[in-house]
Order: C-alpha cells, then structure tokens, then sequence
C-alpha cells in the first residue's frame, strides 16, 4: 500500500506536497511540469497526458479522458459516468497516477463550469483513492498565468449512516 509515514523525511517529497492541499496542481511553466511528472514517473507513478487545448467541447474532454484512463466500453461520456469510472480506475497500490493535463486553460475559457467539475470530480477521487493508500495527482498546465478555480474536492457534512434517512431523525 502506498501510504505515507508519519515521517518528516517523507513529507519533503513530490507527491506529499502536492497532495497535501489538494490533488489539483496549477502550472504554468511547462518545464517544471515536465520535472515534476518525471519525478512521479521516477517513483513508480503512472503519468497519463492529455492535451486539453486541443478538445473544444465537453463530451469531446470526456472521451479523449475515457480513453486515456481505459475506461470500459459503457461509459456514458457525461460527468456522472466520469465519475463513476473515474472511481474505478486502476490506480498502482506501489506510487500511484499522475494525470497531466495540459492548456487545460484553453478548454476551460470556454466551458468554465464544465472543466471546474471535472477538476471537482478528480479531486474527489483522489481523496477516495487516499482512504485506500492509492495516489491520484493531477496536475494542470494553463498558458495563463491568472488563471483560477473555485475549491475542488469539497465534502459536505453528511449524517452517520444509522440517521441517514430523514424518517430516523423523526422528519
């Protein structure tokens, strides 16, 4: 299993600090993109790319990103079945995935709240993934230096399973 140790030797490397804050990493420079994900790769993670410049509408993003992580032949190419499939991705018990997505900007100018919940569902998988010791990193390249997401990943407070349903809470 690929945890971390409660090791202050461990928390200086790559993957701690990247996914200490969150599982989505903004770059700008292409070259210290390309470092990192070397270093991933060094570390047994699996590094997929994907040009995102190069997709111009969302279920065109979802296919190329099916593809790319083997998704199965049902995958119904919207954002429920993204992360329906996305949860089942093989992700290495030894290192991880690393997901690099480049001129993610390109694509997010012109569907804004599109590409914010696809980077919402992977952090969300990502954290899944963490409650099992697998890794899933994703890290973002954007030609724009300015550019910003809302919060990813964000949980609510939910009810303990024995007063999930309202009729147990006497609503």
């Amino acid at each position: 299993m690929a945890s971390f140790k409660q090791d202050p030797e461990e928390w200086q490397r790559l993957d701690w600090r990247l996914l200490q804050n969150s599982a989505i990493t903004l770059y700008f420079n292409r070259s210290v993109l390309e470092a990192d994900a070397a270093w991933l790769s060094a570390h047994d993670y699996r590094v997929q790319s994907l040009q995102a410049g190069e997709q111009h509408e969302p279920e065109q993003m979802l296919v190329e990103l099916g593809k790319l992580l083997a998704f199965p032949a049902y995958y119904g190419r919207n954002l429920d079945a993204f992360n329906d499939c996305l949860s089942d991705v093989d992700v290495p018990d030894i290192g991880g995935l690393a997901l690099v997505i480049y001129q993610f900007d390109s694509f997010a100018r012109s569907n804004r709240s599109f590409a914010q919940r696809v980077l919402d569902i992977c952090a969300h998988n990502s954290r899944r993934f963490l409650l099992t010791g697998r890794r899933f990193v994703v890290l973002v390249q954007s030609d724009d230096p300015r550019i910003a997401f809302e919060p990813v990943g964000a949980s609510a407070a939910t009810w303990n399973p024995q007063e999930w349903l309202n009729s147990k809470r006497g609503l």
